[in-house]
């Protein structure tokens, strides 16, 4: 196969994309709503296959909602993939999972006009990728790479209570047979994943292309300090055993903590209050936290002495501390072989790239560990993501999806 071949990316069908998609789960608080396992999120599963059976292609979705867009090769054998998600979080932006599926969509027609490939191709959007719901990212590809069973599922909740499997029943898909969406081992011969930075690291210098070395690994923790509610003017401030208090110091501690180490990042991004009246002492405060690092080693220490200064944290104010872990992924390292590809690919078209680690999760942590893997960032306006104002150019989306397919040919006849 030529890699002469191939044509340009077109940046009006990529942004055509972004709009189409853009008009799916409009929030009236402000940006977009498409969360896991929604009628949003299936229907922008809709729309992708809508744009995939127009390229030609052949699609599938399989139990848990994750939705396959086929470029058959000339022979059977392992496939090549590259894609990512449509889910978002609450009140999120549109470039945050899109832009990497318009990406992909265009791969898959600029391979189609180059005549193919010996192997097949396919677009995939991954169901549930935001964590923001459940507590758990990646739920399409952790159940594809076989390391989210029918019975974890059922496990998690969303804060009405309600489990991944009643929500994705509840769209007509069918979470219960989960193993049947599972990918036999060696059927992936390599997968790439396009995405925004989701930092400033590129914009600041001015860099179109990062290829990603390695993907941060999270602890997720749920914290639950529990103290005693009284009467908010009737109770001395020496007699309170107020929960939100030493909730409050934990939250200022992981802040300090975690800024003592250069790639490591903690968040309590939600935090709960009981009974939430203004005129009773907190009797009770549940913390969220998520721990990142791309150490493995300092991300379970951090953890540790997180728990260790709560605990004294809340003797000391005569509380009561109990933790639940949600959660916890390893770094991930990723494909040097397949880095350093893209790495030749992008210095062959003169396009300048950096190479960075990822402290966001994403698909691509899970294939990883299944098939060989790349992923590929473009710039985010002002570092901004999870927000409204969530952008990045679609110049530098189609450059990267030129990449993706020139590497993709060069793979084709190579073992990975």
């Amino acid at each position: 196969m030529r890699v002469g071949s191939l044509t340009k990316a077109d940046p009006h069908r990529i942004a055509r994309f972004l709009r189409e998609v853009g008009e799916i789960g409009h929030d009236p608080r402000g940006g977009w709503s498409r969360l896991a396992f929604s009628p949003e999120e299936r229907a922008a599963h809709a729309l992708f296959e809508r744009w995939a059976v127009d390229l030609g292609l052949s699609v599938r979705t399989d139990a848990v909602g994750n939705t396959f867009a086929e470029l058959t090769g000339e022979a059977p054998g392992p496939a090549l993939l590259a894609g990512s998600h449509l889910d978002t979080v609450p009140q999120g932006g549109n470039f945050d999972g899109t832009a990497g599926v318009a990406a992909a969509l265009e791969v898959a027609r600029l391979l189609a006009e180059a005549g193919g490939l010996k192997r097949d191709y396919s677009a995939v959007v991954f169901s549930g990728e935001e964590g923001a719901r459940f507590g758990v990212p990646c739920i399409g590809s952790r159940v594809a790479t076989g390391t989210l069973t029918a019975d974890t599922l059922r496990e998690l909740s969303d804060r009405e209570g309600r489990s991944p499997v009643e929500c994705a029943e509840e769209v007509g898909l069918r979470p219960e047979e989960a193993a049947e969406a599972a990918w036999p081992d060696g059927s992936v011969a390599v997968f790439l994943e396009l995405h925004i930075e989701q930092g400033r690291v590129l914009e600041s210098h001015g860099v179109p292309i990062g290829i990603v070395d390695a993907i941060a690994g999270s602890t997720r923790v749920e914290l639950t300090v529990s103290g005693h509610a009284d009467h908010s003017g009737a109770t001395p401030m020496p007699l309170r055993r107020d929960a939100l208090a030493g909730a409050s110091e934990l939250v200022l501690e992981v802040e300090r903590q975690a800024a003592a180490y250069r790639t490591t990042v903690a968040t309590v991004g939600r935090l709960e209050v009981e009974p939430g009246s203004l005129t009773t002492v907190p009797g009770l405060a549940r913390l969220f936290l998520d721990v990142r690092d791309v150490d493995s080693e300092r991300q379970r220490e951090l953890v540790e002495d997180l728990l260790d200064r709560a605990m004294r944290i809340v003797a000391r104010r005569g509380l009561q501390l109990s933790a639940e872990l949600i959660s916890d992924q390893s770094p991930v390292v990723l494909h040097k072989p397949v880095r350093e590809r893209l790495a030749r690919v992008a210095s062959g078209r003169d396009i300048p790239f950096r190479v960075l680690p990822s402290g966001a999760s994403h698909d691509a942590a899970h294939v990883a560990k299944k098939a060989p893997t790349g992923m590929l960032f473009v710039p985010s306006r002002n570092g901004l993501s999870h927000a409204p104002e969530e952008w990045s150019s679609i110049e530098d989306i189609a450059r990267g999806a030129e990449v993706m397919a020139e590497a993709l040919l060069t793979l084709d006849d190579q073992e990975i």
